[in-house]
């Protein structure tokens, strides 16, 4: 058995706690002094629990603000998955849930997120399921920081320019809280990398160069063992892929594609001799209990229309059920709307009988990408932007739609409750890019 490393010991209650709280780190290299973050306890930001069994986590606030948070991908019921946590040391707020799912997911801020996620609060949630202490694990957080040369994060936050245009990308780049990292892996064992893109907006492009490792999950859902043969890993912001390395002695570094640019992202060795692991083509982890059967035949078609932004479309827009025009909504700190409808409403996207499969046929007017997630749920790209149908995809609960593309994606609505469909664009979400629907 494998040990792995835990944000926190649980309390003789079974609570693990998790405490948001202000820290100094060492994000530039020394002798730079320390930045100022906001992150929960621990050195490393992962959480965990086991598929199947109650997990309990109690949070405490020490920060100035209060917190919205939400477990992204985990499809546990809706009165728990988001959670409001008072600001300043209020009573704790306990959270108990079963999830459903092993895999890879996270814990992050649902509201004021441009903030809270650039000063560093999220962290990964690893659901333990059968068969997981076979693998050596490592957690690997990707993010970036917009970071002066003093090493202070520079303020800005709720920017409309930057909310209005890509967003808030950083300029310096970190793996697990640490610039460039040196990893100390073993060299006879199966090892299982397990990504998270926790940045605001850059969508993050990994490169391997040495051994190939193995796609095993995207977004916590097991897929047919693939090898990254272009040795790249694309993550769009809250995405998240598991990746297995066979067991060998090589030396493994990791770089971010730029475009104009390539930055060393972390050097990974391997210790001791060489085991005779091996990952075969088409191996799968355990498969996770999900409703596949999509009947699209009866399947409701909801229209999204994603609109905002630079060169996006929207000339009015409804918030708070208000007709405003766009000067109006950007006073108001909007820029963003799904289907003419600026920020979340209770099920303005629809209400579906549980149990139905539901297609949401996204339309991006938008000049920009868009990382769109569901909550509470997965889905399955079913029909590509030239309308044609695609052979079955992998169910992920986040899918990327060009700009002026689109696509439908589908899904069975079985977890009772209000959810949202949301920008994982941190700037996006905050002026407007999200909406609800309700399954019951």
């Amino acid at each position: 058995m494998v040990a792995r490393p835990r944000l926190s010991v649980a309390q003789a209650d079974g609570f693990t706690v998790i405490t948001a709280e202000a820290k100094q780190v060492q994000l530039l290299e020394q002798p730079s002094r320390p930045t100022a973050v906001w992150q929960f306890s621990g050195e490393q930001p992962v959480l965990r629990a086991r598929q199947g069994e109650e997990a309990r986590f109690r949070f405490i606030n020490k920060l100035g603000v209060e917190l919205w948070l939400h477990w992204f991908g985990v499809r546990g019921p809706d009165a728990v998955m988001t959670i409001n946590v008072p600001a300043d040391g209020a009573a704790p707020v306990d959270c108990v849930f079963t999830p459903p799912d092993a895999g890879t997911f996270w814990l992050g801020p649902l509201s004021n997120a441009s903030q809270l996620r650039d000063m560093g609060l999220s962290a990964m949630l690893v659901v333990e399921g059968q068969g997981d202490d076979s693998y050596f694990e490592q957690p690997m957080i990707l993010d970036d920081w917009m970071l002066g040369e003093d090493g202070v994060i520079e303020a800005g936050f709720g920017d409309l320019k930057v909310a209005i245009a890509e967003g808030r990308l950083g300029n310096w780049f970190t793996l697990n809280g640490r610039h460039r990292p040196e990893i100390v892996l073993p060299a006879d064992k199966l090892v299982r990398l397990r990504f998270l893109n926790a940045a605001n907006v850059r969508t993050m492009r990994v490169l391997f160069k040495g051994p190939q490792p193995w796609l095993a999950a995207l977004d916590g859902q097991p897929v047919a063992a693939i090898q990254l043969a272009d040795g790249a890993l694309a993550l769009a912001p809250g995405q998240r892929a598991d990746l297995l390395l066979d067991a060998y002695a090589e030396e493994l570094v990791l770089g971010l594609d730029l475009f104009e640019d390539t930055a060393e992202l972390a050097h990974i060795t391997r210790q001791g001799s060489a085991g005779v692991a091996l990952v075969s083509p088409g191996f799968s982890l355990p498969p996770n209990p999900l409703s596949r059967e999509l009947d699209l035949a009866s399947a409701l078609i909801i229209p999204v229309v994603l609109q905002g932004g630079a060169k996006g479309g929207m000339a009015k827009a409804k918030l708070n059920g208000v007709e405003m025009d766009l000067r109006g909504l950007l006073e108001q700190g909007k820029a963003w709307a799904i289907n003419g409808v600026v920020g979340p409403s209770q099920a303005s996207l629809g209400e579906f009988k549980s149990g139905s499969t539901v297609v949401f046929a996204i339309s991006n007017e938008t000049a920009f990408a868009q990382p769109l997630h569901i909550q509470g749920h997965v889905w399955q790209l079913v029909e590509d932007a030239e309308a044609k149908l695609i052979t079955p995809q992998p169910w992920r609960d986040t899918a990327v739609v060009s700009a002026k593309g689109r696509q439908k994606l589908a899904f069975v609505a079985d977890n009772p409750g209000i959810w949202m469909l949301q920008s994982l664009v941190a700037e996006r979400c905050d002026s407007g890019l999200l909406s609800g629907f309700k399954v019951g």
